[in-house]
């Protein structure tokens, strides 16, 4: 009919992934998140044990974050060039052997620094990972199989702080990085086995180190790469300021034990994954960027409920944890939809924009977790105004850049 707007409908899909891949590659990328959560509850032991102050046990957290995000600025640019499996098996074998020198460290200056290395080897999990999901799908499949990613990478907040408070129980705080250790050999053997090179040599990056600057200028000129990347950055920013203060509010402030905490924490990764998953099922119908805007607004009611809670002197559990379930599962919206748009224009070079993303994204984190306990314990305002500029400065890059039509494939 004349004058009939056009029917808007999402990109069209080519979809590779096999279910055998997807659990290969989420049980290795859910490592990242899980060696940052795993030992959230024995941050107060480690204190204890070597006589420092939160902030300075804080800094092997930081140490694992600052890892991931120069390991992804080594791991994505190099998969680009010689192919995502060598990468993906060297980074869980480097997770392995770090996460047992971290067990063994003899001080928090040595524990850091395995803290460091180990957080490099997670960064294959984090950007080749989702590289080799960019190879093998486009249009809605490319969403919904970051979606379906983020949801197995969310199952390492779920597992982590239970597995995580039991190994401490156990073993003390050094079991966690044992288990850890056990968990990156278990993934190495499930790459080896279940998941074939998905990068072919015609369509890989010639010129080594020397093409990445070109492949960065690429990304700089793309309104796409814009618009996902400043919503991973400034919205994982909020995201992470939760993550690293949550063991002394839920523990030490609302009075929670260490099973306790692991149990609400879970909850919270659960919701992680069920976003994740309805993500997935949305993106069948909706462009990513519509899912985008759903989890922005989950994660502002979220930062609103903890803001007021802060501002008002209520910090319950009543306020602060609803808040804090909201601000974790609106990863599961916003996060697959985000990275599916950074990597839109940019296909031939998807390890290397996927990388930018993640390396500013803990980096950003990694800065983030200290400040996030500045006040120390009972003063939570550096936590709500890192959730409110976080959440702002998101909705800000959301709304500079985001796309004015729909996406083709």
């Amino acid at each position: 009919m004349r004058g009939a707007a056009p029917r808007r409908s999402v990109a069209p899909a080519r979809t590779g992934l096999t279910t055998p891949m997807l659990v290969g590659l989420g049980g290795l990328a859910m490592l990242g998140p899980f060696a940052t959560d795993a030992f959230l509850p024995a941050l107060p032991s480690i204190a204890g044990e070597f006589a420092v102050s939160a902030g300075a046990a804080q800094l092997t957290l930081s140490g694992v974050t600052i890892g991931m995000a120069v390991g992804q600025l080594v791991s994505g640019p190099l998969s680009d060039a010689i192919g995502r499996r060598m990468p993906l098996l060297g980074g869980s074998a480097a997770l392995a052997v770090f996460s047992l020198l971290a067990a063994v460290a003899p001080s928090l200056p040595v524990l850091t620094l395995a803290c460091l290395v180990l957080g490099f080897g997670a960064a294959a999990g984090a950007t080749v990972a989702r590289a080799v999901v960019a190879d093998l799908e486009t249009g809605s499949a490319l969403t919904r199989g970051f979606a379906l990613l983020g949801s197995a990478m969310a199952l390492g907040p779920v597992i982590a702080p239970v597995v995580g408070v039991a190994l401490m129980l156990l073993w003390g705080w050094r079991g966690v990085f044992t288990g850890m250790a056990v968990l990156a050999a278990l993934s190495f053997v499930f790459i080896a086995v279940l998941v074939p090179e998905s990068l072919p040599r015609s369509r890989r990056v010639r010129g080594g180190i020397r093409a990445v600057p070109a492949a960065v200028a690429a990304a700089a000129r793309t309104r796409t790469f814009w618009c996902g990347a400043l919503v991973v950055w400034f919205a994982f920013a909020a995201t992470f300021a939760y993550i690293a203060a949550s063991p002394y509010v839920i523990q030490e402030m609302l009075g929670f034990s260490p099973v306790g905490y692991a149990g609400a924490f879970a909850v919270n990764g659960a919701g992680v994954v069920v976003a994740g998953l309805i993500a997935a099922r949305l993106a069948r119908r909706l462009e990513p960027q519509r899912i985008v805007v759903l989890g922005l607004s989950a994660l502002t009611v979220g930062v609103v409920l903890v803001v007021a809670a802060v501002a008002a002197g209520m910090v319950t559990a009543w306020l602060v944890l609803p808040g804090f379930f909201l601000i974790a599962a609106s990863c599961g919206f916003y996060i697959g939809p985000s990275l599916a748009l950074a990597v839109h224009e940019l296909r031939r070079t998807a390890g290397t924009a996927l990388a930018l993303v993640g390396a500013v994204q803990f980096a950003i984190a990694g800065l983030v977790s200290p400040l996030a306990v500045l006040g120390g314990p009972g003063d939570l305002t550096p936590l709500a105004v890192i959730l409110a500029v976080g959440t702002l400065l998101a909705w800000c890059g959301w709304a500079a850049f985001r796309p004015r039509a729909p996406l083709s494939a």
